[in-house]
């Protein structure tokens, strides 16, 4: 009788991951997800956000000292939203973290999507 082997393929990253935040009040280079070890990239993948007032957010890395814009200044009207995929991760700088900076939306919610290699 043959025998058959199989395949298995990983629909996820092994080290995938997800963080959210819900906010009541105006952030400045406040950290989502924090720096992973020494030679070690977080990939961004999605992005979600849900703002009850309108304003915008950013998507930054590295809130402790000279921020880099990952995600360009997202605007928001009351209740609006928005959900990003990207087809290639963005991939942040090794050892750094993930953080977000919003403007008068001081009502919102953030989820992101990513894994660290």
């Amino acid at each position: 009788m043959p025998q058959y082997s199989q395949n298995v393929v990983a629909e996820r990253h092994p080290n995938a991951a997800s963080a959210t935040a819900n906010y009541s009040a105006v952030q400045t280079n406040t950290a989502l997800v924090s720096a992973p070890a020494a030679g070690v990239s977080i990939y961004l993948t999605d992005v979600i956000i849900s703002a009850n007032a309108a304003g915008y957010v950013t998507v930054e890395e590295d809130t402790a000292s000279a921020q880099t814009v990952i995600v360009e200044r997202l605007n928001f009207a009351d209740d609006g939203g928005c959900s990003l995929t990207f087809s290639q991760p963005i991939k942040l700088t090794a050892a750094k973290n993930l953080g977000i900076t919003s403007s008068t939306t001081d009502d919102f919610s953030v989820t992101v999507c990513y894994y660290t290699e």
